[in-house]
């Protein structure tokens, strides 16, 4: 009975969804009466055919479609259920509700101070949020439409005609009766979880879709306000200085005062709440850098105890501060995460970075300089809170006044002190400049009236002056740091001789100083509250696409290519010096070096490559056009730039080939000397006599090469003279060539000499002396072995010439 009810009521549900009423006229019926016959004979046919087929069905038939009809219950049910999915994209759309209110409430304060940076705040974090809801909404429309498409397929899931021919039958085997029976008790439960599956997601899509009316209206508020923000900030707040103004009473000041705290307080907070969990880079950046220290502390002990040894290293701060050193690094970098943090929160991180350096500038900096960089840090904590706290009557304006004026002469004192002598003046003399314009301006709005922007022009140039003090320390210890690293590596080496630390310098300190002048750009801007118009445009500018004849292309595109190829140079040029693989000219190459120099120039080339492939994918240059410019620079390359792609390609056979090494001993067309580098267009070989001969790497491959060192660092040494006297044995001139030998400490013992007689008379030997000393000493086992032999046989009172 049961299957009867089951099976009929799907029926019903069919014939209700896909029956059509019929409103057909008399007209139409007589036309289509033939029509209408035909059909009928071959309907009838059909059901005789269905008829029989069913008398055929077996029970292996019936269990397969019961089979099926499970499978896609199964399958429906997967389709249907949400699982923890749901239940994440509901708490996330309850977490930017909950923001959206918080800044709300947040925005109602007002002040008659205007606070364009908190509006740059929650602006930019309402837009973050509108972002996520946006990406939540997409995904609830996945889950729905996938939620949707299996209420669909539960209606059709029946339609197996076997399956309904089963309930045709009289006589139904047991079996088939309880898989039946389960089989309903599954499609209900599945009926039962599309529904609810519905019904929660048409949930999540209507508070989506309330926040997201929220977060439109909350956008267009805070544009609103913006948008009267920049003229109050521009046009004249209060009267001028000198025009008289009644003194606002104490209560009134002290409830606008008020007001300042708990707006700034609640930015603040708000700030702290959203970034708690985005500050994890500079966190695992700063373990790293501790660990590190914690493992370099012996060597910096060392370093300070050995200091006219290490005296060329040049340290400065990790030797002396190097925890304080440390925090300075990472307290620098810091504007790149927070370019819209409220002004009090970066105060306090500045703070910080102002103490630190401080401590730093204590045991380093001269007594003037000193003065002059305490007295800053003195104003600059007086002009922030100063900036935070006051409102617009007239003895704060006076105040105000008197702060910046202060800061005005100390940084014009400092700055007519400045020559060029003094470390990083290009980098310090602009950033003071600028200061002293910002201070110079905040000044003269204050005179007439524009208190806010008074306020904001003085924050901003304290902030100028006083970093462009601190930078530079960050430069010196990122060097450090990488110098440090190099030497360590050298001592465990065991290679104690000095490096050439001025060409490791030289390639990190232009990276260095170009980053350090974003970090003081984006501070700027972001404390003039133009950050997010500047960064807008650059963003749209660098994004936006261009077209050059059939060629797009954007400029962040052109950009990346460049920078990685430049970083890709740097680093292979630098990768030896990382490694501390490349010492002074005089070290000796053994076997075991050779082979890590031949790796290192492996690795240098692997750099080289796999910096331009990076280079072409993030340019985002089409495969097409790459052939394009393939077939262009092979025309190039058979018009004139064979030569420039043979040495290229003689370079990576002579890398692989390893049949020249770094250190080998060589001659090649009539030059001798030990190769220096082998680089990609040229080698170089360094000479006895103090010359670096350039040589293409074309023209090796080319020549003749006489090795030296290939297998080993021995090498003949043949000496020829001629002995004179009236009795010359041969027994005693050998005794007497042997014994010198021996006493020849550059003379390899190990290997035997051989004395050849080349004329023999009765008054004259002449005589070849052949024995072996390392390549390095031949010159000098030369010289030793002419002066032994001569003093030995004039002895005997032979001659010897």
């Amino acid at each position: 009975m049961k299957k009867v009810l089951f099976f009929y009521s799907f029926l019903l549900m069919g014939t209700m969804l896909y029956a059509q009423p019929k409103n057909l006229s008399s007209t139409s019926e007589i036309r289509t009466d033939s029509l209408k016959t035909a059909r009928r004979a071959k309907t009838s046919a059909g059901r005789s055919k269905l008829i029989q087929a069913a008398d055929t069905l077996t029970l292996s038939d019936y269990m397969m479609s019961i089979e099926r009809v499970n499978d896609n219950l199964n399958s429906i049910q997967d389709s249907a259920q949400l699982g923890f999915e749901s239940v994440r994209l509901e708490r996330r759309i309850n977490d930017i509700a909950n923001d959206v209110n918080l800044i709300r409430q947040n925005n109602r304060d007002r002040h008659s101070v205007v606070n364009i940076k908190n509006i740059y705040l929650y602006q930019s974090f309402a837009s973050t949020l509108d972002n996520d809801n946006n990406r939540v909404r997409s995904r609830v429309n996945l889950l729905y439409n996938r939620t949707y498409n299996a209420k669909i397929h539960l209606k059709t899931v029946l339609t197996d005609s076997v399956f309904r021919a089963l309930f045709t039958e009289k006589n139904i085997p047991e079996v088939l009766d309880k898989r039946l029976s389960r089989l309903n008790r599954k499609w209900l439960r599945t009926d039962s979880i599309v529904k609810a599956s519905i019904d929660t997601i048409n949930l999540l899509k209507v508070n989506a879709a309330d926040n997201a009316m929220n977060l439109s209206n909350m956008l267009n508020i805070m544009d609103k306000k913006l948008d009267r923000a920049r003229p109050q900030l521009f046009g004249k707040e209060v009267n001028r200085l000198w025009q008289i103004q009644k003194t606002n009473t104490l209560p009134r000041d002290t409830i606008k005062t008020t007001n300042i705290i708990t707006s700034e307080g609640k930015a603040l907070s708000y700030y702290i709440s959203q970034t708690a969990g985005k500050k994890e880079f500079i966190l695992f950046l700063g373990i790293l850098l501790f660990i590190w220290l914690f493992f370099k502390r012996k060597l910096l002990r060392i370093i300070k105890e050995k200091k006219t040894f290490y005296e060329f290293m040049h340290f400065k701060y990790l030797n002396n501060d190097p925890v304080f050193s440390l925090i300075v690094v990472l307290l620098c970098l810091m504007p790149f995460f927070d370019a819209y943090a409220p002004t009090s929160y970066i105060a306090t991180e500045y703070l910080l970075l102002l103490i630190a350096a401080s401590l730093i500038f204590i045991r380093k900096a001269e007594n003037s300089y000193l003065f002059y960089w305490f007295s800053l840090a003195i104003l600059f904590i007086v002009n922030t809170l100063t900036y935070l706290l006051i409102e617009s009557s007239w003895i704060a304006r006076l105040w105000m006044m008197a702060v910046h004026i202060t800061i005005f002469v100390f940084s014009y004192n400092f700055y007519k002190k400045l020559n060029q002598q003094t470390q990083y003046y290009r980098l310090i003399k602009p950033g003071i400049l600028v200061g002293i314009i910002l201070m110079g301006l905040a000044i003269i709005c204050n005179l007439f009236g524009r208190f806010s922007l008074s306020g904001i022009l003085g924050i901003s140039g304290i902030f100028a002056i006083t970093q462009v003090f601190i930078l530079p320390v960050f430069i010196d210890t990122i060097v450090e740091i990488i110098l440090l690293q190099l030497l360590s590596s050298r001592l465990k080496k065991g290679v104690e001789e000095t490096f050439d630390h001025a060409y490791v310098t030289s390639k990190f300190k232009l990276p260095l100083i170009l980053f350090v002048m974003a970090i003081w750009g984006i501070m700027l801007t972001s404390n003039l509250n133009i950050y997010h118009s500047i960064s807008n445009s650059v963003v749209d500018s660098l994004t936006t696409i261009r077209t050059i004849g059939s060629i797009s292309f954007k400029l962040i595109s052109v950009l990346l290519f460049f920078v990685i190829i430049w970083v890709a140079h740097i680093l292979q040029r630098l990768l030896s010096f990382l490694f501390g693989e490349t010492g002074s000219e005089s070290e000796d190459h053994t076997a075991v070096t050779k082979g890590q120099h031949s790796r290192l120039l492996i690795t240098r080339l692997l750099v080289l490559i796999c910096g331009y492939l990076l280079a072409i994918a993030a340019s985002g240059l089409p495969i097409d056009k790459l052939t394009f410019l393939l077939g262009a620079l092979g025309v190039g390359i058979g018009m004139g730039l064979q030569n420039v792609v043979n040495n290229f390609v003689s370079g990576i056979i002579l890398i692989f080939d390893g049949s020249l090494q770094i250190g080998d001993e060589i001659e090649i067309n009539e030059l001798e000397g030990k190769v220096k580098e082998i680089g990609l267009r040229s080698s170089t070989l360094h000479t006895a006599d103090g010359a670096e001969i350039i040589i293409p790497n074309g023209t090796i491959l080319s020549q003749n090469i006489i090795n030296w060192t290939s297998s080993d660092d021995q090498k003949r040494v043949t000496i020829s003279f001629s002995l004179t006297g009236k009795e010359l044995d041969a027994n005693m001139v050998n005794d007497v060539i042997n014994t010198s030998l021996k006493t020849i400490p550059v003379i390899l013992s190990k290997r035997n000499h051989v004395i050849l007689y080349t004329k023999v008379t009765s008054e004259t030997l002449s005589l070849n002396v052949r024995f072996w000393s390392k390549i390095g000493h031949v010159d000098q086992a030369k010289s030793e072995a002419m002066l032994l032999l001569s003093a030995a046989f004039k002895a005997k009172n032979i001659g010897f010439k």
